[in-house]
């Protein structure tokens, strides 16, 4: 479905002037014989209840844990919503349409009227044009100032229309609107941290920091079905904070929750032997990444990062550590789900032999001390365990800190600091957006602080580049760079999601696990 899309794009960039539109998004047709008006009507209802760790910022522009992003997507919208494919839904989203010209540079979007924020006031361009603003600019610092780099100029011609003004064409342009830090805000917040007045289906009635956040049904929200019944079908959703995956689990077997993201893969198998239990998962490029900080000893030696490479037996990892619900990596951001852009080679064999030849040349000949810090949640503690086992092997003695993820990722930022750390990537619907956050000299998420001009440049054209073969030739030179020289293996794992038989209109995604639609979903009784 990339495949598809990104030709699509590049067509549509080389014609005039050309409206971008997706059917509408389906809902489950009724089990029963009962008419379809009265079946319906009695998915209105419930509360979902979910667990999962606790967020560290709510405020869209800072998001950065998965946590973090579950909760944003329910109380407000995106301007462009990305479907369960990657492909920009026009009927989920705040622009009823768009267009653009001829140059590939210049973006209009029409907004649907109506649309109320939370607190009763109607959103207009004015608010769309405060969101992306806010999230480009540097002194704010949001995690999308490199992303949003290429835009020069946002304006709102009227209440109802904005016009992105491009540097460059940008084959991935709408993709990038619908960037999970690009929740709508209000233009007249005065604080986003505490005060979350969206647009979205719900709304955030009580937040305990240490404990759980509720939300209730917006009342007002501007989606229906394709029947006319508004939606939500839910009443509200209650995510209750568990700091440990195998509770989380537990929860959701005893009853006490009845839906889970990014369901940890050891569980998987005894889930699915649960009656009451209904397991969906997709193939991703959600991804664990072992990464090296590479501008300091020991690992700003490529022999060294060469080292470890050689080391580490990726499947036995994936097998060990993710219960074979995923795919070994070749070292780069860019997974298999990609079919498009990945560069398909074997996968790189163990030899134990050359890791030592490679350590000694570096001056580790008799052995290498590595500390590692790594959040206490599964997998990651497993990913690490077996590779300090296949480590041990090649000479390289590593010692396992582990950490809560809201430490990991917290104000401190520990994840952009530690000397060796394993970080989750959650999937994105292209690769770019890896290389423009994370491994692009200035990237905002440079955890590695890797920085190669060559790849700089691949990127660089590669972000902006309307031939589709001309860009699957720069992605697999990127790739090559990172196999040769970068600083991190990759493991890359199936979007996973555990709910009870009763949860009904779940549709999996490709991209993001937190991305999972709940507007639709209505429990069955």
């Amino acid at each position: 479905m990339i495949k598809k899309y990104l030709l699509l794009m590049a067509l549509v960039l080389m014609a005039a002037l050309v409206l971008v539109s997706c059917a509408p998004a389906e809902v489950e047709e009724p089990v029963d014989e009962e008419p379809v008006e009265d079946a319906i009507s009695e998915r209105h209802g419930g509360i979902l209840r979910s667990a999962y760790y606790a967020p560290t910022n709510l405020d869209p522009a800072f998001l950065s844990t998965v946590a973090d992003d579950q909760i944003g997507r329910q109380w407000s919208d995106f301007l462009v919503y990305v479907d369960e494919d990657n492909i920009p839904d026009q009927s989920r989203s705040v622009a009823e349409n768009w267009e653009v010209d001829e140059e590939g540079t210049e973006w209009t979007f029409s907004l649907r009227e109506g649309i109320l924020f939370h607190d009763g006031k109607e959103m207009t361009s004015r608010d769309v044009v405060f969101t992306f603003d806010r999230l480009s600019d540097p002194d704010v610092g949001a995690a999308t100032v490199g992303l949003y780099s290429n835009i020069i100029e946002i304006s709102a011609p009227d209440d109802y229309t904005v016009v992105f003004q491009l540097e460059d064409p940008n084959p991935d342009f709408l993709l990038d609107l619908g960037d999970y830090h690009a929740l709508i805000m209000d233009a007249d917040n005065e604080d986003f941290a505490t005060n979350w007045n969206g647009t979205g289906p719900f709304m955030i009635e009580r937040y305990e920091p240490e404990d759980r956040i509720i939300f209730t049904r917006n009342p007002n929200y501007w989606m229906s079905d394709d029947q006319g019944n508004p939606l939500p079908y839910l009443d509200g959703i209650e995510i209750i904070f568990l700091s440990e995956s195998s509770a989380q689990v537990e929860a959701l077997r005893g009853g006490q929750v009845d839906y889970l993201i990014y369901l940890p893969t050891e569980f998987v198998p005894m889930l699915e032997e649960d009656p009451n239990i209904d397991v969906y998962q997709v193939p991703s490029n959600t991804a664990y990444v072992l990464r090296m900080r590479s501008d300091q000893p020991p690992a700003d030696d490529n022999r060294v990062r060469q080292a470890l490479k050689a080391g580490t037996n990726r499947s036995d990892i994936v097998e060990g550590a993710l219960g074979g619900y995923g795919a070994a990596g070749r070292d780069t951001p860019i997974g298999p789900a990609y079919e498009l852009y990945y560069l398909d080679v074997p996968e790189p064999q163990r030899d134990v032999e050359r890791a030592r030849e490679l350590l000694a040349e570096a001056g580790y000949g008799d052995g290498l001390d590595i500390t590692i810090h790594t959040q206490e949640s599964s997998p990651v503690p497993a990913i690490a365990t077996i590779w300090q086992e296949q480590m041990a092997e090649i000479g390289a003695n590593v010692d396992i800190q582990l950490v809560p993820s809201d430490v990991y990722y917290g104000a401190d930022n520990m994840w952009l600091e530690v000397d060796f750390g394993i970080t989750d990537w959650g999937s994105r619907p292209y690769p770019q957006p890896y290389l423009d956050l994370a491994y692009v000299c200035d990237a905002q998420w440079n955890e590695s602080h890797f920085c190669d001009p060559e790849l700089d440049e691949l990127a660089a054209a590669a972000a902006k580049e309307m031939d589709t073969d001309e860009r699957v030739r720069l992605y697999h030179e990127i790739q090559e760079i990172f196999m040769e020289r970068g600083p991190i293996i990759t493991f890359f794992v199936n979007n996973l999601w555990g709910a009870n038989e009763k949860v009904r209109g779940l549709v999996p995604t490709s991209g993001l696990g937190t991305a999972m639609d709940l507007r639709p979903v209505y429990l069955e009784e």
